[in-house]
């Protein structure tokens, strides 16, 4: 299956960010069920979940095969850092989970060292939750 068809194979998308001291945020989307799930590492009380709107569910599907996300998350388990990554200064981290319709799943990490096309994923989490995903 090409990199492109299988953005419309994904089940659940799961989106963490965390710093060194542990806090951070956490977003998943369950595309089946049409739920945003949101953890906020620094604030308990401004957890929440809510559905996905057609017009969310809608900008996430046009927009998401245009980060890449995919393509990077596979360099970055090859160790293609340098090709899909930027190093930082500060030690925090980045963690992605996805589901695939046919049961099978893809999860990639890294710390001090984010993707170059990263700024592009977090507009759709912002757009889409209505909330900052930048740790402080």
């Amino acid at each position: 299956m090409k990199a492109d068809d299988r953005y419309n194979h994904i089940t659940t998308l799961e989106v963490e960010i965390s710093s060194f001291t542990g806090g951070g945020y956490k977003v998943r989307y369950d595309f089946a069920r049409k739920l945003i799930s949101w953890n906020d590492g620094y604030m308990w009380n401004n957890n929440f979940m809510k559905s996905l709107t057609p017009g969310k569910y809608e900008l996430i599907t046009e927009k998401l095969p245009g980060t890449g996300m995919i393509e990077w998350m596979e360099g970055y388990n090859k160790g293609e850092l340098a090709k899909y990554g930027v190093p930082t200064a500060n030690p925090s981290s980045w963690r992605i989970c996805i589901n695939f319709d046919d049961g099978s799943d893809l999860v990639s990490s890294h710390t001090k060292n984010f993707p170059k096309n990263w700024t592009k994923l977090k507009e759709i989490i912002e757009a889409t939750t209505e909330c900052c995903f930048r740790l402080r």
